[in-house]
């Protein structure tokens, strides 16, 4: 393991949690700073991928990565527990674990960066700014078609995540078959190594296998948040970057975004929908910017 990989062990704490019902949850923590970045991964990824991008932004910040069931080190539900249990389990936790006291920088990615966006719509107290890096919004029409295809069993994506692979032989199997390709083009050699260390695991059998059951996945593309009622409820700083090549009804999103909430800071980046992973360094510095210029 490179160093860089595992710092993410050796300057965080582990944290676990029953807060709100459902599986155990577990993540990791960095106290001592004033501010807290509270952080949500997107689907089938946790915590501790995105390290490269987080460990740029410490030891300024504070940080709780909130690995939501069945991704990373958090237990699997024996049933998908929906998304509004999922989103809702945010707050309770926040308590359980000591971050009541003052508010919190919201930040996530993707599935994560919606989560992110309606919990803090549900409790505008708990947070002070929130970092949305391709938020999964999705237009009206294309929430429709996803929650009606769903229901068909006609998710592209949900049917692509039922029918990966997600078990190898080893860590050098896991990167000869995924480093590079599909989601993963482009990204920077110790985010996909983040990837493999702690979104995958070692099974009883010896091989290596996804953290996250490939029906958790599916399950999750098949019930995306609708996130414009939230909206009027955010009254904190919004920093929303968007990857230049990521999919394209973030653009629509993006002007639903505008009418929405004016007050938002819109940014674009080169990449695709985990542009923070292909360029971390760029990110943070993006993201401090924003802090900074909030007071944080």
């Amino acid at each position: 393991m490179s160093v860089v990989v595992s710092a993410y062990h050796d300057r965080t704490q582990a944290w676990q949690s029953r807060a709100g019902g459902g599986p155990l949850l577990r993540g990791r923590r960095y106290d001592g700073p004033p501010h807290t970045i509270h952080f949500v991964h997107g689907n089938g990824f946790c915590g501790g991928v995105y390290w490269p991008l987080l460990a740029g932004l410490l030891p300024d910040y504070g940080l709780f990565c909130h690995d939501i069931e069945g991704h990373g080190a958090s237990e699997p539900p024996q049933h998908f527990s929906g998304t509004p249990a999922i989103m809702r389990r945010i707050e309770p936790v926040i308590a359980d674990q000591g971050l009541a006291g003052k508010p919190l920088i919201g930040m996530g990615h993707s599935y994560g960066a919606a989560l992110t966006l309606c919990a803090a719509a549900e409790n505008p107290q708990r947070f002070g700014a929130l970092v949305l890096l391709d938020p999964i919004l999705l237009p009206p029409l294309h929430y429709a078609v996803t929650r009606l295809s769903a229901a068909v069993g006609g998710n592209p994506l949900s049917r692509g995540a039922l029918r990966r692979r997600d078990r190898w032989e080893s860590r050098d199997a896991v990167r000869a078959r995924l480093q590079g390709r599909g989601i993963y083009r482009g990204w920077r050699d110790d985010a996909f190594e983040c990837f493999v260390e702690y979104a995958t695991r070692d099974d009883a059998d010896g091989s290596r296998v996804l953290c996250c059951p490939k029906q958790e996945e599916a399950a999750i593309f098949n019930h995306p948040i609708y996130p414009w009622r939230a909206w009027p409820h955010i009254h904190c700083p919004v920093l929303v970057i968007m990857g230049a090549d990521s999919y394209p009804f973030l653009r629509h999103s993006a002007r639903l975004i505008r009418k929405r909430h004016p007050a938002a800071h819109l940014q674009a980046q080169a990449g695709g929908h985990c542009f923070m992973l292909e360029d971390p360094d760029r990110t943070a510095a993006t993201v401090r910017d924003f802090l900074k210029s909030c007071g944080y």
